[in-house]
C-alpha cells in the first residue's frame, strides 16, 4: 500500500488531480471510477451566481489550433456547469478522492451563499481570482479587495480555503505574502488567460503558455512555504523527469487528459480568429459529420456518441449522427472540417 501523501493538510493518494478548469471529463460517467487511484484531488467546476453562468445548450470547447499534445491552442467556457451539476458531481466522486470546489464571486456574500451550498461533500474550497477580477472589473483596486475578501471568507470557512492565480491577476512577491497571510491553506497556479467579451468568457490553454508560466511562477514560489499546485496543458507522460512543472507540490490536468481519451486530427487553421462567442445548439440538433470523408472524427467524441454501424445504417449519406450519449461539448465541431447539425426523426 502506498504511503499517503500530504498536501495543505489534505491527504492524498497521489500527487495529481483534475483542475477546476475542466469542461469535458467530469460529464463523462465512468470518469471517476476509471480515474479514481491515478487522481487523488478533484477540483470542481468553478461555478459562480452571477447572470453570466451556466447556459445548457451552448458549446464548452473550441480547437484553435492543434498540431500535437505538446503543440496546440484549446479554449474552453468557463462556468460551464450550474451549481445544481456540481453539487451532483461532487456527491458522485467525494468517496474517491479529496474533493475541492470552486468558486468566483465580486462580493463576499456571494462567496459564503455559494460555499454553504457544498458545505459536507467537499474537503476545501478554491476562489479563482482571475475569474473574480472579470466579475470585479475595472472600478476597485483588485488586490486590496482581493485580499480584504479571502481573509473575510477564511475566517468564516470551516474548511481549507485555496486560492487560484491566473496571468490575468498581476503575481508580485509582495502580493504573494499578502495572500499567505490571509490564512489560506494553498495556491493553485494556472497558465490559462482568461478573458470576456460582453456576456461571453474564455479561456485559453496551450503548452506553451503552460511552460512559460511554470517557469516564471516556480521563481516565485521558492521563496514561500505555501502549498501549490500547478495546471499543466501537457501530457503527464511527456513531462521530463526534471520538467520545471515538478517544482510544484502537486500537478492538475484539465485538456491535457483528453490526450487519453480521443484522437485528435490535426487543426491547423491559424489564420481563424479567436472566439468572441459561442455557438448554440438547439434542440433536437445534434453533430453530424462525414465518416466517408473523416473516419478519424468517430474517435474525436469523448463520449462515444458517434457510431459508424448505426448510423450508417440508416444514412446512405455516410453522415453519423451523434446519439443521446452528445453532451453538447462543441468538440467535435472544432476538430473535424465538415460537421453538420441534424435532428433524427422517428414516425411516432
Amino acid at each position: 500500500m502506498s504511503r499517503p501523501i500530504y498536501f495543505a493538510g489534505l491527504s492524498l493518494t497521489s500527487p495529481r488531480g483534475v483542475s477546476s478548469e475542466d469542461v469535458v471529463l467530469y460529464n463523462i460517467p465512468e470518469f471517476a471510477t476509471a480515474y479514481k487511484e491515478k487522481f487523488g484531488i478533484f477540483f470542481l467546476p468553478t461555478v459562480t451566481d452571477s447572470e453570466l453562468s451556466f447556459e445548457r445548450n451552448k458549446t464548452r470547447i473550441l480547437v484553435h489550433y492543434f498540431s500535437s499534445w505538446k503543440d496546440y491552442v484549446i479554449v474552453t467556457r468557463p462556468f460551464s456547469f450550474s451549481v445544481e451539476e456540481v453539487e451532483a458531481i461532487a456527491r458522485k466522486i467525494r468517496d474517491e478522492s479529496k474533493v475541492i470546489a470552486s468558486i468566483a464571486a465580486s462580493r463576499l456574500s456571494s462567496l459564503t451563499r455559494l460555499s454553504s451550498r457544498f458545505m459536507g461533500i467537499v474537503d476545501g474550497f478554491e476562489i479563482d481570482l482571475g475569474l473574480t477580477s472579470l466579475l470585479i472589473g475595472e472600478h476597485r483596486s483588485f488586490e486590496s479587495y482581493a485580499i480584504d475578501v479571502i481573509e473575510e471568507f477564511v475566517s468564516v470557512s470551516k474548511r481549507p480555503v485555496f486560492v487560484k492565480v491566473s496571468p490575468s491577476v498581476q503575481l508580485s512577491s509582495e502580493f504573494l505574502e499578502n495572500l499567505r497571510q490571509t490564512g489560506i491553506a494553498g495556491m493553485v497556479f494556472t497558465p490559462h488567460i482568461v478573458y470576456s467579451i460582453g456576456r461571453e468568457f474564455f479561456r485559453v490553454h496551450s503548452p506553451y503558455l503552460s511552460k512559460l508560466y511554470a517557469l516564471i511562477w516556480a521563481k516565485l514560489i521558492a521563496s514561500t512555504d505555501i502549498p501549490t499546485a500547478y495546471i499543466s496543458d501537457i501530457p503527464e507522460h511527456l513531462l521530463g523527469e526534471v520538467s520545471v512543472e515538478k517544482t510544484f507540490d502537486i500537478l492538475l490536468f484539465d485538456t491535457a487528459l483528453l490526450s487519453t481519451l480521443v484522437d485528435m486530427p490535426g487543426v491547423v487553421e491559424l489564420d481563424k480568429e479567436m472566439p468572441i462567442r459561442w455557438r448554440y445548439i438547439p434542440d433536437p440538433l445534434r453533430p453530424a459529420i462525414d465518416v466517408v470523408r473523416e473516419p478519424q472524427c468517430l474517435n474525436v467524441c469523448p463520449y462515444r456518441a458517434f457510431s459508424k454501424e448505426k448510423n450508417l445504417h440508416d444514412s446512405p449519406s455516410g453522415l453519423a449522427v451523434a446519439d443521446e450519449k452528445c453532451n453538447v461539448c462543441g468538440l467535435c465541431l472544432s476538430s473535424c472540417k465538415d460537421v453538420k447539425l441534424m435532428a433524427t426523426l422517428t414516425p411516432e
